[in-house]
């Protein structure tokens, strides 16, 4: 039995035209995924403090999420303003990243997005304020803090 494979210029040209079709319809899907799971807010943080725990937050449900925490918030004396995360960030706000970073956030992915600065009075605890930074639904940032300005911040994962 012999088999004969015959290919001509015409044939060859197709082949390689429809496999360089298919690499770059695959390649466009990967790069699509790539973006989409970038682009995909994570659903949770890790930090050492306090492990793994859940940024989803439902308005008006925020004890659940300090709860996660070892927190205890005054969820009814809660204060709420609208800020604009910095497309660059200054010298302050690169240090209050590296805050941010402690607790397994980080506000790069964030920048120029507008955000709540939702603050919560403490129920006991060494800080007497927790504020969180809220974008779409996630947290994406926040820390402890006493309340007087220019004091020092902690991280929430305290």
């Amino acid at each position: 039995m012999m088999f004969v494979v015959r290919f001509s210029v015409k044939n060859t040209k197709r082949l390689f035209f429809a496999a360089l079709a298919l690499i770059i319809a695959l390649a466009a899907v990967c790069v699509t995924a790539t973006v989409i799971m970038l682009e995909k807010p994570r659903c949770t943080a890790r930090s050492e403090g306090a492990g793994e725990y859940s940024l989803n937050v439902e308005k008006g449900r925020y004890e659940a999420f300090f709860s996660q925490l070892g927190l205890n918030v005054d969820e009814a004396h809660m204060t709420e303003k609208n800020v604009i995360i910095p497309a660059e960030f200054d010298e302050v706000y690169t240090e209050y990243n590296e805050l941010q970073k402690a607790a397994g956030l980080d506000l790069e992915p964030f920048k120029g997005k507008q955000a709540s600065l939702l603050t919560f009075p403490l129920n006991g605890g060494a800080a007497e304020y927790a504020a969180i930074l809220v974008c779409d639904g996630q947290v994406i940032g926040g820390h402890l803090t006493d309340g007087e300005y220019g004091s020092e911040m902690l991280p929430l994962t305290q």
